[in-house]
C-alpha cells in the first residue's frame, strides 16, 4: 500500500491563499480492470480498480468437484487447447498430470502458458501455491484469493486471474 500526502497552497476565487492537505492511498497489492481513461486524467500504469465481476464466479463455499472451473484429468496440452483463443488472464484448474494427489492451475499469459502446482501440505492440510504462496483452505479460497491478488509465482507476479474457463459438458 502506498499512501500518497499533498500539502500545498492554493488560491481561492476572492485571490486569499488557502493551505490544503489531501491524501490519496493505493493498494498495489490488489488487481483489477483499469477504470476508463477519462481526458485530462494522468495515467500512471497502475491497477486501482476493484471492479472485478468474475471474482462473483468463485463461490469459496462449493466444493472444487463442483467448481465450473474445475476440469478434472484433463492434459496439460488439452488446457492449453481451450485457452489458446481466450484473454490473457484466463484460467482453469486440473488435476496433475505428474502428481496424483496434486492439481495444476493452469494461466494464459501473455507470453504463452503457465502450469502452476497446487500442493496440499501434508501437515496442515491446507493447500499452497507454486513455493511461495501463503497456505489456503481450500483451492476455491485460493483462486477466489488470487482473483483479487497479484500471483506469488515467478514470471506470473504481474498478474491476476482473470477469467475462470468453465467446463464444457458435452
Amino acid at each position: 500500500m502506498v499512501v500518497l500526502r499533498l500539502d500545498g497552497i492554493e488560491t481561492s476565487a476572492d485571490n486569499e491563499p488557502r493551505f490544503f492537505k489531501q491524501s490519496l492511498t493505493l493498494n498495489l497489492n490488489e488487481c483489477g480492470q483499469r477504470p476508463p481513461k477519462k481526458f485530462g486524467t494522468l495515467d500512471l500504469g497502475l491497477n486501482l480498480g476493484t471492479n472485478r465481476p468474475n471474482v462473483d464466479l468463485i463461490d469459496a463455499s462449493i466444493p472444487l468437484d463442483r467448481q465450473g472451473w474445475y476440469h478434472g484429468s484433463i492434459s496439460r496440452i488439452d488446457a492449453e487447447k481451450i485457452l489458446r483463443p481466450l484473454t490473457e488472464g484466463s484460467f482453469l484448474v486440473r488435476n496433475s498430470e505428474s502428481t496424483r494427489q496434486d492439481y495444476s492451475l493452469t494461466l494464459k499469459s501473455a507470453k504463452g502458458f503457465m502450469h502452476m502446482r497446487i500442493q496440499r501440505d501434508a501437515d496442515s492440510g491446507q493447500f499452497i501455491l507454486g513455493q511461495f504462496s501463503r497456505p489456503f483452505p481450500t483451492i476455491p479460497d485460493m483462486i477466489r484469493h488470487f482473483c483479487l491478488n497479484r500471483l506469488p509465482v515467478r514470471g506470473a507476479e504481474h498478474m491476476c486471474l482473470l477469467e475462470p474457463v468453465i467446463a464444457q459438458i458435452l
